[in-house]
């Protein structure tokens, strides 16, 4: 019998969706079933024997809508195999040390160690200014953040593939 995986996410311009994307397709490659869904869009995560949870980052904050799945999953998610993903930080080097270690909100740790995740993951993420609002355009100029696309994808695929080989052991 496959096992069939969720890969959800929280996304505001897309950025995390296409890594969630490149999850599924790798975990997909693997042999197993995956649905690949916004958070939002999660029916019923009982259908799961395993879930990968990724939320785009702003000022170190999950996305509200992946707090909200969180809260109200926590049950089913700490009864699974469960492995979350981050996409914020912008520029070279290590995604991790770019944000000094930090790997998930500091208001949602005791919800993450009641889930007990078997991984979590922080990587590059993406900045297309084009989808952005005047307001956050004005607050990157601000800030003087850097702009541009640092997902590092063969990093992404060798982290999906590793869930793919703990599923299929």
């Amino acid at each position: 019998m496959e096992t069939r995986l969720l890969v959800a996410y929280a996304s505001k311009h897309g950025m995390t969706a296409e890594i969630a994307g490149k999850i599924g397709d790798t975990l997909r490659k693997s042999g197993l079933q995956v649905d690949v869904l916004p958070v939002k869009k999660v029916k019923d995560l009982a259908l799961y024997k395993a879930v990968v949870l990724g939320s785009a980052v702003y000022i170190a904050m999950w996305r509200k809508e992946m707090v909200k799945f969180l809260q109200e999953n926590e049950l089913l998610l700490s009864e699974r195999p469960v492995w979350f993903f981050s996409s914020g930080p912008l520029g070279e080097g290590d995604a991790a040390g770019l944000l000094q270690g930090w790997q998930f909100p500091e208001a949602q740790r005791s919800l993450i160690e009641r889930i007990k995740p078997r991984d979590i993951a922080v990587f590059h993420g993406a900045i297309d200014i084009k989808k952005m609002s005047f307001f956050e355009k004005w607050v990157l100029k601000r800030v003087k953040a850097q702009t541009g696309d640092f997902r590092d994808w063969e990093a992404i695929t060798r982290w999906a593939a590793g869930i793919a080989d703990a599923l299929n052991k």
